[in-house]
């Protein structure tokens, strides 16, 4: 029985989109066979206070976390000193993670971004003679590019921690095929080996629940962040409901953006802020729901990352309305299994959601969707993939 050890930098109980395809990720391994471990960084709290190993769905979780509620992860602004701090976590990460895969015995290492997870797990992989592999969700460090000098600084530093790990590993994974054409054409990534393993949905964890609202109700579910523009979305409802529009937009999720999107929305009626919610509310919120919007901006990241939720929405057997960029455009055919428009327009967001209301009926669009689900994107047929790259790693090795 195969053993791997995941090093994750976040996990649940974080709800962000990362977490949750780790915890996909990991489960559709136990239940093919595998004997996954996890180990936390020191800035992810445990599901229970204070263990330093719990149980979650059958699955071994060891935590390192500093106790330190600033050390958390998070999108709000760090000054130099905290970051100096949490870097020096490495040391002492290192060791322990070198202790929990020396004690269970790992015949594999699972980094997973970002650098401080994979130069923890390669020294380990050195010491015990194990592979590891690097997966890669995203290049996170191009949000600081352009920023100042100072964030141009980490921008640099960053990107070479980020792809001197990617080299130094026996595999590298990434989710998409942007993700795998832009780090290709990185010099010490060239000849590196290299596989894709895209975003997919649990299939046994979704409860379709159709919602009986007299009126469509339009949803926002996720991390409420800069790069979701979730502002275009409640400036369009704002107009709408000047117009006459009956229809709720409820946004479920916290952020960064949250209180400036409070304000934005001006009181107005139509919009509800559901606040934070737990992966167990899953099913309770689709039941509510018609339609997900994903209003994401267009930069690099956008582009070249394909986000989770869009697939769940799918997988509920929701419309989905999502910006016209490279991430969205990996996931959507434009009319076919949902409705992409132009990012950051707010005409032709707002034409678009006035087109919903009209047409009534698009269960052609959300019966294509599902079925791509299906086909495509679920953890039964990605827990294959990567029972293929370990038993290759571990031949090789």
């Amino acid at each position: 029985m195969m053993k791997i050890l995941h090093v994750l930098y976040q996990s649940i109980p974080n709800s962000a989109g990362s977490s949750i395809r780790s915890r996909d990720l990991i489960n559709s391994q136990l239940k093919l066979g595998l004997t996954p471990i996890v180990i936390t960084s020191p800035f992810q709290e445990p599901l229970n206070k204070n263990f330093e190993r719990e149980e979650i769905d059958g699955i071994i979780y060891y935590r390192t976390f500093s106790n330190n509620k600033n050390e958390i992860i998070t999108e709000k602004k760090t000054n130099i000193f905290l970051q100096f701090r949490k870097a020096l976590r490495l040391l002492s990460f290192i060791n322990i993670v070198f202790k929990v895969a020396k004690k269970e015995n790992i015949d594999i290492i699972h980094a997973h971004a970002m650098f401080f997870c994979a130069i923890a797990a390669k020294v380990s992989s050195i010491r015990l003679g194990v592979p590891i592999l690097y997966e890669v969700r995203s290049l996170w460090e191009e949000r600081y590019m352009g920023l100042s000098f100072f964030n141009d600084l980490i921008f640099s530093f960053v990107s070479i921690l980020e792809t001197l790990s990617m080299y130094l590993c026996d595999h590298l994974i990434v989710i998409n095929e942007n993700l795998r054409h832009t780090l290709s054409k990185r010099f010490l990534l060239k000849k590196q080996s290299l596989s894709i393993v895209p975003n997919g949905v649990d299939l046994s964890r979704v409860n379709i629940v159709k919602s009986n609202n007299d009126n469509l109700v339009f949803a926002y579910i996720g991390t409420v962040s800069p790069i979701e523009g979730l502002d275009v979305l409640i400036q369009v409802f704002n107009n709408l409901f000047k117009q006459g529009l009956k229809n709720k937009l409820l946004i479920f999720g916290d952020g960064v953006e949250l209180n400036k999107l409070i304000v934005l929305s001006n009181n107005n009626p139509l919009i509800e802020f559901k606040g934070r919610f737990l992966q167990t509310d899953i099913s309770q919120i689709y039941s509510q729901i018609d339609v997900v919007v994903n209003p994401r901006i267009s930069n690099f990241l956008t582009n070249s990352v394909t986000p989770l939720k869009p697939l769940e929405a799918m997988a509920y057997k929701k419309l989905v309305i999502a910006s016209n960029i490279g991430g969205m455009r990996e996931l959507i055919t434009h009319n076919k299994t949902g409705l992409l428009f132009k990012p950051g327009s707010y005409i032709d967001l707002e034409q678009t959601i006035l087109d919903v209301l009209e047409l009534k009926n698009f269960e052609n669009i959300i019966s294509a969707s599902h079925k791509y689900i299906l086909d495509n994107r679920s953890w039964e047929k990605n827990a294959k993939l990567y029972v293929q790259i370990y038993t290759k790693l571990i031949d090789e090795k």
